[in-house]
């Protein structure tokens, strides 16, 4: 994800987001796991995807990476609103 599309969300997903980042620290795989047979053509390449709600109906999608010795790697891929994420999985 980019930093035009985290700055054009609301306040509140932003606020949300802060919250779940400091959370997700300390569980990464906090998030909905996305089956590998329904994870997007765009994020196929990625380990494993997991999903957040927030508020609105907005979605974030996040992957998590390790290696070791190192600590769990996580990075936000996707930031979008309900309908997005609908068109983005396909099931409109």
């Amino acid at each position: 994800m980019d930093e035009d599309e985290f700055r054009a969300t609301g306040e509140k997903q932003r606020k949300k987001l802060r919250e779940l980042a400091s959370r997700l620290r300390r569980e990464p795989f906090l998030g909905d796991r996305i089956r590998r047979s329904l994870i997007p053509r765009p994020f196929r390449d990625m380990p494993n995807l997991f999903r957040l709600e927030l508020p609105d109906g907005w979605r974030a999608l996040y992957t998590v990476a390790s290696r070791a010795p190192l600590e769990s790697q996580l990075r936000f891929v996707w930031i979008g609103d309900h309908k997005r994420c609908a068109r983005l999985f396909g099931y409109d």
